[in-house]
């Protein structure tokens, strides 16, 4: 029997949910929102309270970028790895970020557009907030810190051919779209319940009140308001802030080349009265209604389904934890402990039964019991032993079988990319043979004038040279200048972004130059142009 504790931190409020999973049951043990001024103070009260300390924990991060990448799929892992990491850089340096101050993980996902490129979902969070969290819980069993928009996922068991779009109303709205039961995009509203909550505290000073006052208000198709006065005190501020969230929703929705079958409304927006009905009226083509946890049966429920559903991202985090996280997506340092509670396996129903099962061959065997006893024995170790080694056997061959296929794939790819290659290079040797016998003339002619120059005789020379045998296939070098001193200013273009950025690590790499700058890449037409300044060592 499994537990975890799940925990989605928002800007002031803590939401949890304990959850117990026995074979393939689960079971929501406890659960809650709570108002917080102090992190650190809040997370332990809420783990002492559960009776968590011993257990799983997850929980999410905070405030990550979303951006999107497309990367060869022939590709091996780490060359995927690198290769992203450059396009992020490279993004960093035109948004003005700074890298080293941001943790990524990334996922790829089929690119129906080009099947000869992945298309990757890649995700960046803060470092100090991830060591913040780090280290509240460093004496705690964390499970896992992941993305609570790609963990909202966990709650839904969608129908094949289904597409679908959840939309995660908290302090911040998020829609993750699911397309062929992957994840496709996450986007990330301008509007959520934040601009409720400031206003509604600045009047009832309690951020767990203005979180309280949404379960009591109802609203109407068209804006039609209730009879009960009290019950729609704060309609006038609600209303707008939802009415932003839904249209930015349609537009990012309807503009998906994907026809999306069903829409989800979850988060502390889905516990205003009907706003699922009124979120229907925003999408005429798909069925809107309120995301309620797959395991969920409202039939048997002591406590209304609403109690439930409002803490869906706690509970979507505490299943990362009993074993649904995508374990790429997770920021958290792999765990070293055993997710089994032991002490309550030992103490189930099931091992009472079995005790008494044992209790009862208590009386001893006679001869005849004790020779059928060994004859079954026997055969039932012999084709326990047989079949595990056959299940072995099978499994290894059909693992070296897949490992086979997947050397010969890679290989015929590396064979094809080295023949590319070499043809390049051999069609580029004489362009660059050219160049530096017009160098090494033009020095001959000029060796009273290179006597007295800043850089060496064979410096330029060199500099082809070694451009010559990095320079990828793609990139076409359209100038080389020395205006002042050792200082070298290259101008190339290419068709694809990655390609001069390559070259531009590999000018780095290799040492070449000093003092490396690269401006940002303009694309004119098909080519896109990059200059590549830096000093000569």
């Amino acid at each position: 029997m499994l537990s975890c504790l799940g925990i989605y931190v928002d800007k002031n409020l803590i939401k949890y949910a304990k959850l117990k999973k026995n074979k393939d049951t689960l079971k929501v043990e406890a659960f809650n929102v709570e108002a917080f001024e102090n992190l650190d103070v809040a997370l332990k009260k809420v783990i002492n309270e559960t009776n968590s300390s011993r257990i799983p924990i997850s929980i999410n991060i905070s405030d990550e970028l979303y951006n999107y990448f497309e990367v060869f799929s022939v590709l091996e892992k780490k060359d995927i790895t690198k290769s992203l990491d450059i396009e992020f850089e490279m993004l960093c340096d035109s948004r003005g970020y700074d890298k080293s101050l941001l943790e990524s993980r990334y996922i790829l996902m089929e690119n129906k557009n080009n099947y000869d490129k992945y298309k990757s979902l890649y995700i960046s969070a803060n470092k100090n907030e991830i060591d913040r969290k780090l280290s509240i819980l460093s004496e705690y069993k964390l499970a896992s810190m992941t993305p609570v928009s790609t963990s909202i996922t966990n709650l839904i068991e969608p129908k094949q051919g289904e597409n679908i779009a959840i939309i995660n109303i908290e302090n911040e709205t998020k829609i993750t779209t699911i397309i062929d039961g992957q994840i496709s995009r996450v986007d990330v509203l301008n509007s959520g319940m934040d601009e409720i909550s400031q206003k509604i505290n600045k009047i009832e000073l309690s951020w767990k009140k203005a979180y309280d006052v949404y379960k009591n208000i109802t609203i109407y198709a068209h804006e039609v308001l209730s009879l009960e006065e009290d019950e729609n005190e704060y309609i006038d501020i609600v209303m707008p802030v939802l009415y932003k969230i839904a249209n930015e929703s349609k537009k990012i929705i309807n503009t998906s080349k994907d026809r999306i079958d069903k829409v989800y409304i979850t988060g502390t927006g889905a516990t205003i009265n009907n706003v699922d009905l009124y979120f229907q009226e925003f999408f005429k083509k798909a069925k809107c209604e309120i995301l309620k946890p797959f395991f969920i049966d409202s039939s048997s429920l002591k406590v209304p389904a609403k109690e439930y559903i409002e803490v869906n991202s706690a509970i979507a985090l505490a299943l990362d934890g009993l074993g649904y996280v995508n374990k790429d997506l997770n920021f958290a340092p792999v765990s070293k402990f055993d997710n089994i509670d032991i002490e309550t396996i030992m103490n189930s129903k099931d091992n009472i039964d079995f005790k008494n099962w044992k209790n009862s061959f208590k009386s001893p065997f006679d001869i005849q019991e004790k020779m059928i006893a060994r004859g079954i024995a026997v055969f039932l170790i012999a084709t326990i032993g047989f079949s595990v080694m056959g299940t072995s056997i099978m499994n290894q061959i059909s693992l070296q079988k897949d490992e086979a296929k997947e050397q010969l794939t890679q290989t015929i790819a590396q064979i094809s990319t080295m023949e590319s290659e070499l043809s390049r290079i051999e069609s580029q040797t004489n362009q660059y043979a050219t160049l530096i016998n017009s160098v090494d003339s033009l020095n001959e002619a000029n060796a009273s004038v290179q006597n007295s120059r800043i850089i060496s005789k064979g410096a330029i020379p060199n500099l082809l040279t070694r451009i010559m045998f990095i320079i990828p296939q793609q990139v076409q070098v359209i100038s080389i200048e020395n205006k002042e001193g050792k200082h070298i200013i290259i101008e190339a273009v290419s068709e694809k972004y990655e390609q001069l950025g390559y070259f531009s690590a590999a000018i780095k790499n290799d040492g070449m130059l000093q003092n490396i700058q690269s401006t940002s890449a303009t694309k004119s037409d098909s080519l896109v142009q990059i200059t590549i300044e830096g000093d000569l060592p």
